[in-house]
């Protein structure tokens, strides 16, 4: 491992701006974080944390993360799948309980640490950065809470669509298995089972995917995009 401080682009530029929510920062404030930071390896399939490991904010430089959940039924349900630029693990960050999700390396990556204890000082000691994060945070929750209450058919198929190309991701195949029922799938995407499967229909009419059982197989992954916004 080595500090991030002397991790910089061919611009020069610290390895904090890189990250998507830092990029409003100057390059003084960006400098002082990727002081902070520490240069990581993983290989896939090593877990970056957990509910019992925890430790800090990880911005992601090269590579792939999938962030996901274990069910009451032990399934695994996907979150979200990160790449470069992404950053995981901010729920550490501002909270002292114990968190509910893993990450684990979806192949070998780069990522630069900061630990939560590190990064709380950083704000302490200079505000102007605890603003600019705080804006960029309210940003993101709007956003989210724009998505949360949209109960539009449009959405519940950008949803659909996202959550099918992320589990493609994330088993490294344009064939993938749902890993809960279409009922828990619903509840997952925040809409109804009559719903979901009307917007599967539409991918099926649409020549996008082709499901059989819990097996659903991408067929035109350029034509699935273009339906995102």
């Amino acid at each position: 491992m080595k500090n991030c401080c002397h991790c910089l682009t061919k611009e020069q530029e610290p390895c904090a701006g890189k990250i998507s929510i830092f990029r409003h920062l100057d390059r003084e404030s960006l400098m002082k974080i990727s002081n902070l930071a520490v240069h990581q390896e993983f290989k896939k399939g090593d877990i970056l944390f957990s509910p019992e490991r925890n430790p800090g904010l990880f911005l992601i430089s090269e590579g792939k993360v999938k962030v996901y959940e274990i069910s009451s039924s032990g399934k695994e349900q996907l979150l979200r799948v990160l790449d470069k630029g992404d950053f995981v693990g901010e729920e550490a960050l501002f909270s002292s309980t114990e968190t509910f999700t893993f990450g684990e390396a979806l192949t070998d990556m780069k990522a630069c640490f900061i630990r939560r204890e590190e990064f709380l000082d950083l704000l302490m000691q200079y505000p102007s950065i605890s603003l600019k994060l705080l804006e960029e945070f309210n940003r993101r929750i709007v956003h989210s809470g724009h998505q949360a209450t949209s109960n539009t058919a449009e959405t519940v198929l950008v949803r659909l669509v996202s959550y099918l190309l992320d589990l493609s991701n994330a088993q490294e195949s344009d064939s993938a298995v749902l890993p809960m029922s279409m009922k828990e799938l619903a509840a997952f995407l925040s809409t109804t089972p009559e719903t979901l499967s009307r917007k599967v229909g539409y991918l099926e009419k649409e020549g996008v995917i082709k499901k059989k059982g819990r097996k659903i197989t991408i067929l035109n992954r350029e034509k699935m995009c273009k339906m995102l916004p």
